[in-house]
Order: C-alpha cells, then sequence, then structure tokens
C-alpha cells in the first residue's frame, strides 16, 4: 500500500522550513536567492515566493554583508543576500546536575542575550529542581521582555538516562527522587511554551560537534567526565539513541566484572572504575581529576599514574564503542584542558596497539567542560526540531 502523497499545503510549509533554515545556517554571512535555488533544486519563482512570504512574516531580512559574488557581480548588480532576523525567535537552552543549573537564553540568529548559573544544594529533591527551573525561566522571560509567542521552546539538557520517546528523566541516582520524572509535561504545563529533552551529555556532544572546530569527518563519539561519566556519539548531525528511543549509558559499561560496586547497582562499569581513582572528588562533588593540574605541571608521579590507569579504563570502554558505532574521532570533556589533555595524550599511547577489526586509529580531541557550551547545544536541539 502507498503511502498518502504529500499535500500541496504541506509541501509548502516543508519547502519554506527547508529554504529557512538554509539562510539560518549561513548566519551572518548571509545567502542569495540565487544560491538557494542552486542548493535546493527548486525553480526561481518559487524561491522568489518563499522569499517573500519570509520577508513579510518578519523572519527574514536583507544584509549588506557577505562575500563577493565574483560570478554574477561581472554580469550586473550583487544579488542580495538575505538572513535570519535576529529578534524573529528566540531559544532557550538549560542543564542541569548534582552540583548545578545552567540557563542560556538565544536570539533567532544565535547570539547569546543571557546566561546564568544557579549552584543546587546537597540533598535537593527532584520536585524542587523543576520548581527551580519554572522559577528561573520565568523570572528570565519576564527580565528580557520576551513574547512567549516567539519562542521557539526549551531545550533541557538533563542528567543520566533520559527515556526520548516519553520525554522523561528515567533515572539519575545522585538527585533524590530523580526516577521517570515526566520533565517535559511538567515544565510545559507550568511555562505555557514548548519544551524538548535530551541528555546533558547529548546536548554538549551536539555543540562541540557543531561548533568545536574539530576535524571529525562528521562523526564524533564524546566522553564527558564530571562527577560521572557519560558519552554520546554523533554522526551526520544526529544524535544516536538506542532502538528504545534511549539515550545511552556509556559511562555504565562493563569493562570488568570484578571491578568496584557502581551507582547503578551492578558492577564493573567504567564510572565505577573512574570514581574509583579519586573518591574525594566524587564525595565533595567535584569533577573527576578536579585538582590534579598543579600535580601534572610538577610531574607528579601519582597524578600522572592516576591519568595512565584513567586513560587505560577509557581505552578499553573505546574499543567496545569502535566495535559498535565506529566513530571517526572521539572527544574528551574534562574539569580543566590540562587534564583533558593528559587524558587524550595517554589515550593516544594506549590506543596505538594492533586492532585487527580497524588499520586507522581514531582521531582524539580534548578540551575542558564549558557551561556555555552546553546551553548552546540544548539550544540548538530546540532550533533542530523548529526546522524539521
Amino acid at each position: 500500500m502507498q503511502a498518502n502523497p504529500m499535500r500541496a499545503s504541506d509541501l509548502r510549509v516543508h519547502n519554506q522550513k527547508m529554504v529557512l533554515s538554509i539562510i539560518h545556517a549561513s548566519r551572518r554571512e548571509g545567502i542569495s536567492q540565487s544560491e538557494i535555488v542552486q542548493k535546493t533544486g527548486l525553480k526561481a519563482p518559487t524561491i522568489f515566493r518563499i522569499f517573500s512570504a519570509l520577508e513579510e512574516g518578519g523572519l527574514i531580512e536583507a544584509t549588506e554583508t557577505g562575500p563577493e559574488e565574483d560570478s554574477i557581480a561581472k554580469k550586473g548588480r550583487r544579488p542580495v543576500r538575505y538572513v535570519v532576523s535576529r529578534d524573529a525567535h528566540y531559544s532557550i537552552g538549560l542543564e542541569f546536575w548534582t552540583a548545578y543549573l545552567s540557563i542560556g537564553v538565544f536570539n533567532f540568529i544565535g547570539d547569546r542575550i543571557y546566561s546564568g548559573m544557579h549552584p543546587l544544594p546537597e540533598g535537593i529533591h527532584a520536585d524542587e529542581v523543576l520548581a527551580l527551573i519554572v522559577s528561573q525561566v520565568g523570572d528570565i522571560i519576564r527580565e528580557l521582555g520576551l513574547d512567549k509567542q516567539k519562542i521557539l521552546g526549551l531545550g533541557v539538557a538533563a542528567p543520566g538516562q533520559v527515556d526520548l520517546k516519553n520525554k522523561r528523566v528515567a533515572y539519575y541516582p545522585r538527585i533524590v527522587g530523580m526516577k521517570d520524572i515526566p520533565l517535559v509535561e511538567v515544565l510545559q504545563k507550568q511555562l505555557g511554551i514548548p519544551v524538548m529533552i535530551h541528555n546533558n551529555c547529548s546536548a554538549l556532544a551536539f555543540s562541540e560537534y557543531r561548533h568545536g572546530g574539530y576535524p571529525h569527518n562528521r562523526s564524533m563519539f564524546t566522553f564527558l567526565l564530571r562527577t560521572g561519566v557519560n558519552g554520546a556519539f554523533v554522526h551526520d548531525d544526529v544524535i544516536y539513541a538506542n532502538s528504545k528511543s534511549m539515550t545511552i549509558e556509556s559511562g555504565h559499561i562493563p569493562i570488568n566484572f570484578d571491578g568496584p560496586r557502581c551507582s547503578c547497582g551492578t558492577r564493573g562499569c567504567l564510572q565505577a572504575f573512574l570514581q574509583d581513582l579519586d573518591p574525594n572528588s566524587v564525595e565533595l562533588r567535584l569533577a573527576l581529576f578536579e585538582g590534579l593540574d598543579a600535580k601534572l605541571k610538577e610531574k607528579d608521579a601519582y597524578a600522572l599514574r592516576t591519568i595512565e590507569r584513567a586513560a587505560g579504563y577509557l581505552v578499553i570502554a573505546m574499543r567496545i564503542i569502535k566495535r559498535l558505532l565506529a566513530p571517526h574521532s572521539f572527544l574528551f570533556v574534562c574539569c580543566s584542558s590540562l587534564v583533558a589533555e593528559a587524558l587524550a595524550s595517554e589515550v593516544k599511547r594506549q590506543i596505538v596497539e594492533p586492532d585487527a577489526f580497524e588499520s586507522d586509529p581514531p582521531l582524539i580531541f580534548a578540551t575542558d567542560y564549558d557551561p556555555l557550551i552546553t546551553q548552546k547545544g540544548a539550544s540548538d536541539l530546540v532550533l533542530k526540531e523548529y526546522f524539521l
């Protein structure tokens, strides 16, 4: 049985969203109607009608910036270039975990117009976290004077495993009561704006993939080392989720069944091994290996041995991930650039051992954790949903 053909009205909306997404992707450089014709294959009169509708709707505007189009400019006047109107829409990116709540607001062109960090007290309950999100986001919307009709949505980067299909936080043991929480339903009802949810490591990985400038060849797996450990895989601008539409839990890859007890209840998880190397940071709700910088600069034997062992555990997990997902590159995000670089360097040294399944080792990158990056990733998830 053939699927129903797309109706004319649906096709118009589809084409308009496609064109708008291309204009949006051009950022401040802008793009001309003739370039859109070449990119989409749509006829020039169709593109003209779409541009007219978008301009009349206040979504795009002409700009004087952008590179010269020599081949066209020589034959006549320079084509008009267009960018999205910066105040046509807004998006909000939010991340929370055991220690902090972080919120960023962006205009339609991608400029950050607000950013804030809010510490979470130890022992806070999941209900209190949701109440804080509602109050903080509501206050920010009022403070900035934003029209809710212009807010495309709130992207929430939540900790732990996220159920994307049912839009819930499935489980995060480091916040009391953070299990099977219908976060999207609660926030949408109380805030009155669309809400999207993903795992915080996924939002970070998505942002680093898009904006980090890494030559990842369209395929990058990111490890985030904070109080816990998680990972996310982005390939061709899509964040991988499992067959149950759940975010992956790479921190709970079992690397040795005789290993230490993990917070998930089993033994030998990657996270348990790494936390066992730095129990003080875990107890104080600090990022793993926070405070090693000075010792690494001094080439302290204990610090170097800690990094060596951490890299060894990560390499075991990486070999499993390579067999299953075959990423072209890996990114390590840690408490500081020094720790991240030291860990990446040691991983590079250990992973060059012969591999019958892959002749070339993956590219390895490293950076320090920046909450602004995750805010942007959560905001980008809102935009990606809008342009679908």
